[in-house]
């Protein structure tokens, strides 16, 4: 039995969309006016006490990262591109500190040299097969709902397109509700009820009773 796939129209599911809109839109109007207080008001120097501690736990944080990342790999699970994403902005998170606290000092030629050969690399190579693996799934998942058409760039493919021509194809020809193979079954041990029934209805000569 095949689970139903909720409706873009579900009045939860748009509340929820809502929500997650007002939520993402009102952090980034925020931030606008955050940097530019923060731009104005912090110090140039700073002595902090807790600078291995933070570095450290970074880094602990980061191989965590790419460790679940290459199990991920291994095992093909599709949690794969998430924790892929993850890893690569870690990675661009951990080249941009390196070499912007490093500006200043001797061990800048060093972090620059990390981040060029190693770590935006890295995370490049991971953003790429993300994307390629996003792309695969929405492969299936197109010609699965019995689409033919060719498959839009990512940038222009919405969210609930594939979960609209799923519902759609799951439909009965003349409308009603969505079928699935419990029914299919059902329908056709009737079909051949019926026509046990009709031949045992039937005389040796062909003529009906």
């Amino acid at each position: 039995m095949r689970p139903e796939l909720p409706s873009p129209h579900d009045p939860h599911l748009r509340q929820l969309r809502r929500m997650f809109l007002a939520v993402v839109t009102g952090s980034f109007l925020f931030l606008i006016p955050w940097i530019a207080y923060l731009s104005a008001s912090l110090p140039t120097h700073r002595v902090v006490s807790q600078w291995k501690f933070a570095w450290v736990g970074f880094d602990v944080a980061l191989i965590f990262a790419i460790g679940i990342t290459a199990f991920c790999a291994w095992r093909r699970l599709q949690i794969f591109i998430p924790w892929a994403i993850i890893t690569a902005t870690l990675l661009c998170c951990d080249a941009w500190f390196d070499i912007v606290l490093d500006w200043n000092s001797d061990d800048l030629t060093g972090a620059v040299l990390t981040a060029v050969f190693a770590e935006l690399p890295l995370a490049a190579l991971l953003l790429y097969v993300a994307r390629k693996m996003i792309r695969l799934t929405v492969l299936i998942a197109w010609h699965r709902a019995g689409r033919t058409g060719t498959v839009p760039p990512l940038s222009r493919l919405t969210l609930v397109v594939l979960a609209a021509d799923e519902n759609s194809r799951r439909q009965k020809p003349g409308g009603g509700t969505p079928r699935d193979d419990d029914d299919d079954d059902r329908d056709r041990d009737d079909d051949r009820g019926r026509d046990r029934e009709g031949d045992l209805d039937r005389h040796p000569d062909g003529r009906r009773r």
